[in-house]
């Protein structure tokens, strides 16, 4: 599942977050009032109220952009559905992080879902109720590098899903070179995935059981149990998932205003022959002063190629503006006040899977 972050910095916002006063809000409870007693000749035992239930505390918040709504706070969860820009939500908690809300859901089993926290809107100085993420029972790993889970320890088993960085694994084995780690995963044969340990982050990795290629235990010393020199890990990085956006539907869509948002940052990953080709990001800059609007660009990047770069307004090439590219801090712009521009990115010309995530900072200036 491709990987973005969207961060959108309202002016509003901005001054408002220099106070965060404690929420007053207090979870409700309601009692239902005990049975009046008849007179009787029998005795009457009058039952006890019921037992206080609290009610969640219940944040109103509004969308600033379309959203996927997802099982758990991460992108590696699952979409149980998508939200509309301006539409209105209730967030009854966040992650340790606080980059994520869960919220109220009822298209999902749970009645519950997870988005961004940055596209969602809530009054200033309002705090969200901690909701711890799981932790995986057992010897646990974390993913350092975006790659590929596999039916078995090596490159020539099938592919089953793939991981992204930051998500926390429960180990369960490993291959005798220690170069392949057996995961928890409910989606693989037998509720197992293997991955390649190079990009794993973990201090269980020696006390886990040497497994065959079955998944199967190893007796040291049995026979058929294969012996010699400790092989290299080999890495199995998968390529970006397509994402299915074009010059028509661009993955996102931001209009930039004075008294509204005037920064994003946008990160995901393009790669090729294989994988999502391209990126198509839009944005409609503003001016106080004018027609020409002034905005700053940071184009980060990491992977195995650079990016290929074009800014555009209404299909037509902007010029002076193509020529944005990796490792720009801080680049000025001038650009058209009040037209969409159009943000093309693709890799550049290579040989070979080349995959290249990115971060793309734009700050519209008065």
């Amino acid at each position: 599942m491709k990987k973005f972050i969207f961060w959108l910095v309202p002016i509003a916002f901005l001054v408002a977050s220099c106070s965060t006063p404690e929420s007053t809000a207090l979870p409700s409870a309601t009692f239902s009032p005990s049975p009046t007693s008849t007179p009787s000749k029998t005795l009457t035992v009058t039952p006890l109220p019921p037992t206080m239930t609290a009610t969640p505390l219940r944040i109103n918040g509004t969308l600033t952009i379309k959203v996927n709504v997802r099982s758990g706070p991460g992108i590696s969860f699952d979409s149980l559905g998508q939200l509309e820009a301006g539409g209105n939500v209730q967030v009854i908690a966040r992650d340790v992080t606080g980059s994520w809300y869960q919220i109220l859901f009822p298209a999902s089993p749970e009645g519950s879902g997870w988005v961004t926290a940055q596209y969602v809107k809530i009054p200033t100085g309002t705090q969200v109720p901690l909701q711890p993420t799981p932790t995986p029972a057992g010897p646990t790993g974390r993913v350092i590098q975006r790659l590929n889970v596999r039916s078995g320890p090596g490159t020539t088993f099938n592919s089953i899903g793939i991981l992204e960085p930051g998500v926390s694994i429960s180990l369960t084995g490993k291959n005798r070179t220690a170069s392949w780690l057996q995961i928890a995963y409910p989606d693989g044969p037998g509720g197992f995935g293997w991955v390649t340990a190079q990009y794993i982050q973990t201090d269980s990795a020696g006390d886990l059981p040497v497994l065959d290629d079955s998944g199967n235990i190893v007796t040291p010393g049995a026979a058929g149990t294969p012996s010699g020199p400790v092989l290299a890990p080999t890495p199995t990085i998968g390529p970006a998932l397509a994402d299915g956006d074009s010059s028509a539907s661009p993955a996102i869509n931001i209009t930039f205003s004075a008294s509204g948002t005037t920064r994003f940052i946008y990160s995901s990953q393009v790669s090729t022959p294989q994988g999502d080709p391209e990126d198509w990001i839009a944005f409609t800059p503003y001016s106080s002063t004018g027609t020409i609007a002034r905005l700053i660009f940071s184009l980060d990047c990491t992977g195995n190629d650079t990016l290929a770069v074009e800014l555009s307004v209404g299909g037509n090439p902007i010029s002076g503006g193509g020529n944005l590219q990796c490792g720009d801090k801080g680049k000025f712009i001038q650009l058209p006040a009040g037209q969409m521009i159009m943000v093309h990115l693709e890799p550049a010309a290579g040989n070979g899977l080349r995959l290249v995530a990115y971060t793309l900072d734009v700050q519209n200036r008065p």
